[in-house]
């Protein structure tokens, strides 16, 4: 394998394995799910998107978020956590390639909403309508606190982006806020 392939195929890996710790040690169940509950893991997936874009995090964000289900007991919300964090990371990448602080805010927005909106659809089709707006506030919740929680982590991302980038932390240009 190629040192570049090898390089990817390991950040991805650390990704993913950041991802699922992260996710795994704060987690406060949503008493209305089957074994859904409130995390940090989002936020990794946003610092993760910024620092090594798009596909490598959605990749990392569905393994980790993924495992995090299933160590947690929720094997139901496996396979739709696998497609709506790698969704999530994907939509998120788009704003984040502004590498500014307003690019990667905008990122975490447009990846939380993709998240709120997966899990919505997801929880109405397996279970019904009432369930799903049952869950809605607790997605929301999860929402707001990923991105408040990722834009305190932004200057962290960006010495991130730096390291995975193979720069030492940035240009000038990415250390400015707007």
């Amino acid at each position: 394998m190629q040192t570049n392939q090898l390089r990817k195929l390991t950040t991805e890996a650390v990704m993913a394995a950041v991802i699922f710790v992260v996710t795994w040690l704060v987690r406060v169940p949503v008493p209305v799910s089957g074994g859904a509950y409130l995390n940090l893991g989002d936020a990794a997936v946003f610092v993760c998107v910024f620092a090594a874009g798009g596909p490598a995090a959605a990749a990392a964000a569905a393994a980790g978020s993924g495992l995090a289900d299933l160590a947690a007991g929720a094997p139901l919300y496996v396979l739709p956590t696998l497609l709506i964090k790698a969704a999530m990371a994907v939509a998120a990448s788009g704003p984040m390639r502004r590498r500014s602080f307003w690019g990667y805010l905008t990122g975490c927005i447009a990846g939380g909403a993709v998240m709120t909106a997966g899990y919505g659809l997801f929880e109405w089709l397996l279970f019904d309508a009432a369930y799903a707006l049952a869950s809605l506030p607790f997605n929301l919740l999860q929402w707001a606190g990923s991105v408040l929680a990722a834009g305190a982590l932004y200057e962290a991302a960006r010495r991130l982006a730096g390291v995975v980038r193979g720069r030492s932390g940035g240009s000038a240009h990415s250390r400015t806020v707007s």
